[in-house]
């Protein structure tokens, strides 16, 4: 087993590739991954784990791998480590610098359940991971692999139990998550589409029609600005803080045959095909094409649409496109679609138009679902970091605010989002305008397709950081 082999230069960009962990800049698009929720048992120990995964010996530890170019081919394993407020605490980090981060982040995300929607069946009180019954969660180590390319998930996860136990570390909780086919998580939607391209950041990005979004916007430290012309860093220590982000790590449990029943039943009482229903719910189709793009059907003809330009589009016309197709109407793509929704594009939304945005490196667990046998009682969902400069302003607002807020906005007033929303007891409602007499269509009973099994909030430091974590 060998550690993978990067190119350790600065890169020319400014970003200090080597430093950064590879999350964050790079999807790895490896299908496995392996998530461990450790408990720390003694700081000691825990420092000289931290410090192993960043000594360079590949032979004795897995490294963490970072966001530099690979020198030759793309490894066969893939890790990151974060850490947690309660993390930083029982590794020894003063109180006076504890004090400087910011109150999201110190809280958690147990003490804002309510706003972000996480009530009822997700109540952190029924958390699996992070919630108040639970064993505290320190650090967070994910192991990414390709097992069909080459197996080391097995063989590396047995290498950090070892660490574990000679570290007193205890696993608090273990999640496998593997890709499925197509890309898709388990409502049948393509994923992946979407991710802000970061200004000067390398690597392949699908082209969109949204500006590149800012370094400081995910980055803390260093020279990186963010929207604001300021720094996320704050008053944190720059030996800590430094090419850091924060992160919102989730536990989405979803209803698929809830899900699946509501398109058809709801298409078969407004005479709509139930693929248009689920088109209409995310604000695309199944295989990732956007309404906006091709409202009638998933594949237009007329127009040829390649799979690298689905991003390409927006809600109507903005100072850099002022003659692009305005649907402020929602007739494409409703206004309450589950991607309009939570990125507005140059839509004027509570804010700067492209602002909030979010990093999301999510894998489905459990197997693909199977309409034979739609009881079989497995557990299936998306496992998910929601990577941001800001938990308050970014993932918090996006979640709380747009996703579960009922805003007064035309064709969203009274409901929340469509995939995420917590709605109430009764179900939600979602609005569909249309071009015919029926305009506008309203789905009444809209359950609640997804269930909060898990969260924390954890800081992903740079390299740098968990060296000055681990006392290097």
């Amino acid at each position: 087993m060998t550690a993978p082999t990067p190119v350790t230069t600065e890169d020319i960009t400014g970003f200090d590739l080597h430093d950064i962990q590879g999350n964050i800049l790079r999807g790895y698009r490896m299908p496995n991954a392996r998530h461990f929720a450790l408990t720390v048992g003694n700081g000691g120990g825990a420092r000289a784990f931290l410090g192993a995964l960043v000594s360079g010996d590949g032979s004795v530890a897995p490294q963490v791998t970072t966001a530099s170019d690979w020198a030759d081919q793309k490894p066969h394993y893939c890790l990151n480590v974060a850490v947690t407020f309660a993390g930083l605490r029982a590794l020894g980090v003063p109180e006076s610098t504890l004090s400087l981060f910011p109150s999201p982040f110190r809280n958690g995300p147990a003490a804002n359940a309510g706003a972000l929607g996480d009530t009822g069946p997700s109540d952190p009180a029924s958390w699996v991971m992070g919630g108040p019954a639970n064993p505290p969660v320190h650090l967070l180590v994910s192991l990414f692999s390709s097992e069909h390319r080459e197996p080391a998930r097995e063989q590396w996860s047995a290498v950090l139990k070892g660490m574990f136990e000679r570290s007193a570390l205890t696993e608090a909780w273990t999640q496998d998550a593997n890709a499925l086919a197509d890309s898709k998580v388990h409502f049948g939607y393509r994923d992946g589409i979407g991710q802000p391209r970061i200004e000067g950041a390398p690597g392949k990005s699908m082209p969109d029609m949204q500006p590149a979004a800012l370094a400081g916007d995910f980055l803390l430290g260093k020279h990186y600005l963010n929207q604001y012309d300021g720094n996320f860093l704050g008053e944190v220590p720059n030996e800590l803080g430094d090419n850091a982000t924060y992160a919102a790590l989730r536990i989405i449990k979803q209803e698929v045959r809830a899900f699946e029943t509501f398109i058809t039943v709801a298409g078969k009482r407004h005479n709509l095909n139930p693929e248009l229903v689920a088109a209409k719910l995310m604000g695309r189709w199944r295989n990732g094409m956007p309404l906006t793009l091709s409202p009638r059907e998933p594949e237009p003809h007329s127009r040829p649409i390649g799979p690298n330009q689905i991003d390409c589009f927006d809600f109507g016309p903005s100072d850099e496109h002022p003659t692009y197709f305005d649907d402020g109407d929602g007739k494409r793509c409703p206004v309450g679609a589950h991607i309009r929704r939570l990125n507005p594009r140059s839509g004027m939304s509570m804010g700067k138009p492209h602002s909030r945005r979010i990093i999301r490196r999510g894998i489905p667990y459990g197997p693909e679902f199977d309409a034979s046998k739609p009881d079989d009682g497995i557990e299936r969902g998306l496992f998910g970091f929601f990577i941001c400069g800001d938990l308050g302003m970014q993932f918090e607002f996006i979640h709380g605010t747009w996703a579960n807020c009922d805003l007064s906005a035309a064709g969203i007033r009274g409901t929340r989002d469509a995939i995420l929303g917590a709605q109430g007891d009764d179900g939600g409602q979602f609005v569909l305008r249309t071009n015919d007499a029926r305009d506008p269509i309203v789905f009444d009973n809209l359950p609640r397709f997804v269930t909060t099994r898990g969260s924390v909030y954890c800081l992903i430091p740079g390299v740098g950081g968990l060296r000055f974590l681990a006392g290097a």
